[in-house]
């Protein structure tokens, strides 16, 4: 009988993916197929966009950094 199990992981540095089946499988030798699709992210934005989205944020609530005991501005 053949199953499926789906999952999304991430492959490191070294091109290498860990993932992990079900512990009712111990000391079972299983014939493994791998299909993958690269994964879309819905949350990542193009970062313009995400430094546009913070313009005037702080304008009602200056940052003040002091330095060499003269407060400034930023």
């Amino acid at each position: 009988m053949m199953q499926v199990i789906k999952c999304k992981n991430r492959v490191d540095y070294e091109g290498k993916i860990t993932f992990h089946l079900p512990q009712d499988l111990e000391n079972q030798e299983l014939d493994v197929a791998i299909v993958y699709a690269l994964a879309k992210s819905e949350n990542i934005k193009n970062l313009d966009e995400v430094v546009d989205s913070f313009y005037g944020c702080l304008a009602e609530a200056p940052i003040l950094a002091e330095e060499n005991h003269q407060q400034k501005v930023a």
